[in-house]
């Protein structure tokens, strides 16, 4: 019997049982359709975290306070913070290397309320180079200045999916809005609208970023009464010709010799935006890896299944295997018979898992508006593992075929 007759009659053997054949194939397609999915799902995070990290600039650093390797103290004194002097200094040391100085303090959850909506939001004190390391396009007004921060003015800057939901198609600038914190209200201005441009990933589980509220960092820490001017990190940007890495090496030595020298408990640290990118694919990659690895155990308990589903076969089909024996069929066109079989098994479920794995993959990636193709090397991978489950599961049955006596086989009932 050829290669073509096996096929032909593996195939009628599984129209004759389609459920039991389904049944077969369900934990090959649900493996291969989870190795599939995550990771078109990865490749696809990989691509909005890029995308996300592409729009903060790849030319920020962030910096930090950290403990030394033997602090003698895990609680912060006054000394210890970055202040507004010497934030000053370090920009006038740096100005030809560096473009922008910004400064994040004291998000805080808050309620804002006007006269015919209640919105909860988050409140970020910022300085006035914040903008240019947020890359914040303005659509009217302005956004806070120097004088803002130093006066430390009750002014705001809102999204314009904020202003939309509390002004509809009026315009926000110089209204007054309340913030509430802490039991606590406080009236702002409305001096700018910023274009809200969150994508992908970032916005679908970053929900409270719709309504971020940027204040006078100043005023933030007023409010939640922390002492202004003083802070546990910063960014800033380096100029375009500026080796981001060389430069943040530079900046951590210039604050560590000159101001943290004497420090007993901290030191300046600092990520590029490269770096957290690198950290964040690598640990993507991890996570992908693991969870592909758990889904591949359902192709193992596949591949049982279709061993089992083979022996039942083998038994139900005795007295055929007896006749073509007898007829001079040799071992090895019996034992092929149902590996064969064994392998059509998995490799349709193989196929149908892909396409799955394929349609579940980009359902998430229009959930969270980026789109990527699957991998390559993925599908490759997953049918060559289901024609390898299928030769593999299938070769005991097909053995065990093989080696029937056919006079016992012809009197099997």
């Amino acid at each position: 019997m050829n290669f073509t007759e096996n096929i032909s009659m593996a195939l009628s053997s599984l129209k004759a049982n389609k459920m039991r054949a389904f049944l077969t194939m369900l934990g090959i397609i649900i493996g291969i359709s989870s190795v599939i999915m995550i990771t078109t799902m990865g490749k696809i995070m990989e691509k909005t975290v890029s995308s996300s990290f592409d729009g903060m600039g790849t030319n920020c650093v962030y910096v930090w306070l950290q403990y030394k390797e033997n602090h003698v103290r895990d609680y912060y004194e006054e000394s210890d913070f970055f202040t507004d002097e010497m934030l000053e200094k370090f920009k006038k040391h740096f100005a030809d290397r560096i473009e922008a100085v910004g400064i994040q303090s004291n998000g805080f959850k808050a309620t804002m309320r006007n006269k015919h909506d209640d919105l909860d939001l988050q409140v970020v004190g910022v300085n006035a180079d914040y903008q240019n390391i947020s890359y914040t396009k303005m659509i009217t007004g302005r956004y806070i200045t120097d004088n803002d921060v130093t006066r430390m003015k009750y002014v705001c800057v809102i999204s314009d999916k904020h202003a939309k939901k509390l002004y509809g198609n009026k315009d926000p600038i110089g209204q007054t809005i309340s913030i509430q914190y802490l039991d606590k209200s406080y009236d702002f201005t409305v001096i700018g609208e910023y274009k809200y441009e969150l994508t992908g990933l970032v916005s679908s589980f970053a929900q409270v970023s719709d309504y971020d509220v940027y204040i006078p960092c100043s005023t933030a820490q007023r409010i939640d009464n922390y002492t202004v001017g003083e802070y546990d990190y910063f960014q800033f940007n380096g100029k375009g010709n500026e080796d981001v890495v060389d430069l943040a090496s530079d900046v951590k030595e210039y604050f560590n010799t000159t101001y943290y020298r004497n420090n007993d408990s901290f030191e300046v640290s600092y990520q590029t935006m490269e770096q957290a990118l690198t950290q964040f694919n690598k640990i993507m990659g991890i996570v992908s890896t693991v969870i592909a690895v758990i889904a591949g155990i359902s192709l193992l308990v596949g591949g049982i299944g279709v061993m089992n589903i083979m022996l039942v076969s083998v038994t139900e089909r005795t007295k055929e295997i007896g006749i073509r024996k007898a007829l001079g069929a040799p071992n090895i066109a019996v034992r092929m018979q149902f590996i064969t079989e064994s392998v059509i098994i998995c490799l349709i479920g193989g196929v149908i898992g892909i396409i799955l794995g394929i349609i579940l993959g980009n359902l998430a990636g229009l959930i969270i508006k980026t789109m990527a193709s699957p991998s390559i090397l993925a599908i490759f991978v997953a049918v060559a593992f289901s024609m390898a489950i299928g030769i593999f599961f299938g070769y005991y049955p097909a053995n065990k075929a093989a080696k029937l006596d056919p006079i016992e086989a012809l009197r099997y009932e």
